[in-house]
């Protein structure tokens, strides 16, 4: 039985695509654009609220309050585009709302409505939510190299894998790695722009796999549009989440998807 589910916000805007998508898909939605939320629907309560949230204070805790007393049963997510990234750094997300990035959106929704566990409930705090994310990581294997200009860089995401059951080995600027197979590879260039286009499409030739994923600070549209041109298979920003990694990792294996 497909969940029913809420949508608010511009769906027609381009970060929201994979979302809604998904969305549109899997589950059977009303759509609203309105900005007073309390009143975007006469039917039966939803099951999911989606939020497609693209600025700051678009929904306020007082819209929220409302909602939840309208819907006491219903889980509220927010789809938090490009311009909410200050309130996320911030530490001040809506309260009581599941938050997942516009670029990580997709992957994260098709996982959460093939899961028989529903999301944290709203009271969790930031810790709690982490750790129940936590427990939906599953074990995985393989080699991934990570290609960094900095040792940091490289630690920071190998600790990461690692912490799957996989091993991490740093591809330093203009080498190559040399493996039978390697499961994934992670791009980590200091700055992102088409001029990185063609050490980014080396790196991929040089090291084939079915998952290939872009690490950069703050990804805009621009930036996953030219990571989808040179061969990308996700782009996750940073600071990221371990369970957003792993759907990367994992989701283009399980899709049957090739390296470039």
């Amino acid at each position: 039985m497909q969940r029913t589910v809420l949508v608010v916000g511009d769906a027609q805007q381009a970060e929201f695509a994979d979302a809604v998508a998904i969305l549109r898909q899997q589950c059977e939605c009303t759509f609203s654009s309105s900005s007073d939320i309390a009143d975007v629907i006469a039917g039966g309560p939803p099951q999911w609220i989606v939020l497609l949230q693209s600025r700051i204070g678009q929904f306020t805790a007082p819209q929220l309050a409302t909602l939840r007393r309208r819907y006491p049963l219903a889980t509220v997510l927010a789809i938090t585009g490009f311009w909410t990234a200050g309130q996320l750094r911030t530490g001040k997300p809506l309260p009581g709302v599941t938050t997942i990035p516009w670029s990580v959106a997709g992957r994260r929704l098709a996982a959460l409505l093939a899961s028989l566990r529903e999301l944290p409930p709203p009271t969790a705090s930031a810790e709690e939510a982490i750790a129940w994310d936590l427990e939906e990581l599953e074990a995985l294997s393989g080699l991934v190299v990570i290609g960094a200009d900095r040792q940091s860089d490289f630690q920071y995401w190998a600790d990461a894998v690692r912490s799957f059951g996989m091993s991490a080995v740093w591809r330093t600027p203009q080498s190559r790695v040399r493996a039978a197979q390697i499961a994934a590879v992670i791009y980590l260039p200091v700055n992102w722009n088409r001029s990185q286009a063609a050490d980014a499409a080396t790196f991929l030739a040089d090291h084939p796999a079915e998952s290939r994923i872009l690490g950069i600070g703050l990804p805009r549209l621009e930036d996953q549009r030219l990571a989808d041109e040179i061969g990308f298979t996700a782009i996750l920003g940073r600071p990221f989440g371990l369970r957003d990694l792993q759907l990367a990792i994992s989701a283009p294996a399980a899709a049957g998807n090739t390296a470039s």
